[in-house]
């Protein structure tokens, strides 16, 4: 215990002894600290607090929906809004802007435009929070422009956003009218086709007209069936040489002949459809319409994504929610 006190004395006695060069050492120390404080120029810094626009419903279409289910939607159109947004920030347009605002190569003094935008980068800090806010920080020796000069990287950032936005909701535009354009030309095509296939093989309405000639050849045999049974029971019951019979032989002959008639195309009116041709034609009619109905509901379709891109066009609302403006 001796010892300890002893060694502990001895400290203070040594401290005791060197007071004047300890205290005159933390003078000057503090004196130099103060002078190089004062020497350097002062930094000042501005930051702004943004959050990324929110993702809309329709953004994503069927795509969004399916991963909405299974709670994905909002994370995957905050994702690449966010990506967006840096990519904006970090942009070498950002730079030029600011350059072009402020004057940036003659406050920084540099010879050269990339040196002006090296400099600008070095002092521009962007940082992602853990609620996907996004700070932007600008480090200037002007205590009253750094603010303003922050802010407007906001502004120039919602900007170029929307401009972003509306030339990506043009280009969709584009695309789909030029595909409206392509489907109704083809939906013409194939209704023109189909009229023409039509007035070719007398076709009004080929359900109907086949049911019509199936009933009308069903007919005619059934009365070349009952004029055969008529005449057997003739020649059963009347003479050979009987006029009864030549003149049933003769209507017989006349209905056969009209049968043979009624499928022969080639001397048809054109009210009826040559029937040994049906199923072919069937086949080819059948084709059409699938062709004429696809092309209709692809125009249904793309009617709605039409407006829908004309209103995305058209848009111009601020797309950047500033939780924090920046302050003097």
């Amino acid at each position: 215990m001796e010892d300890k006190e002893m060694n502990l004395i001895d400290y203070w006695n040594i401290i005791w002894k060197k007071r004047k060069f300890i205290i005159i050492t933390v003078l000057i120390v503090t004196v130099i600290s103060v002078g190089i404080s004062l020497i350097l120029p002062k930094w000042y810094k501005a930051t702004t607090v943004i959050m990324p626009p929110a993702a809309e419903e329709g953004k994503f279409g069927g795509l969004g929906a399916n991963l909405s289910a299974f709670g994905l939607g909002g994370m995957l159109g905050s994702s690449e809004d966010q990506m967006r947004i840096m990519t904006i920030l970090k942009s070498k347009k950002m730079l030029v802007l600011l350059d072009e605002k402020y004057d940036l190569q003659s406050k920084y003094n540099t010879k050269f435009k990339f040196q002006t935008y090296d400099i600008l980068k070095s002092n521009l800090r962007i940082e992602v929070g853990e609620e996907e806010q996004i700070s932007v920080s600008l480090f200037d020796r002007d205590q009253e422009m750094v603010a303003e000069m922050t802010n407007y990287i906001i502004h120039c950032l919602d900007s170029l956003n929307i401009s972003l936005s509306t030339s990506k909701a043009k280009n969709n535009r584009r695309f789909v009218e030029n595909r409206i354009q392509m489907t109704m030309d083809s939906l013409s095509l194939f209704e023109n086709e189909t009229a023409q296939f039509m007035e070719n093989n007398d076709i009004i309405n080929l359900s109907e007209q086949l049911k019509a000639e199936v009933e009308k050849a069903a007919d005619m045999k059934a009365q070349i069936m009952a004029k055969e049974i008529e005449l057997d029971v003739m020649k059963a019951r009347l003479k050979p040489d009987n006029q009864a019979i030549a003149n049933s032989e003769i209507a017989l002959k006349f209905l056969r002949d009209k049968y043979v008639e009624f499928f022969d195309y080639s001397d048809s009116d054109g009210l009826f459809l040559n029937l040994e041709n049906v199923p072919d034609l069937q086949k080819k009619y059948a084709r059409l319409q699938r062709k004429v109905v696809y092309f209709s509901k692809l125009l249904e379709y793309l009617g709605p994504q039409f407006e829908q891109a004309k209103i995305e066009e058209a848009r111009d609302i601020p797309t950047i929610q500033v939780i924090d403006k920046a302050q003097r």
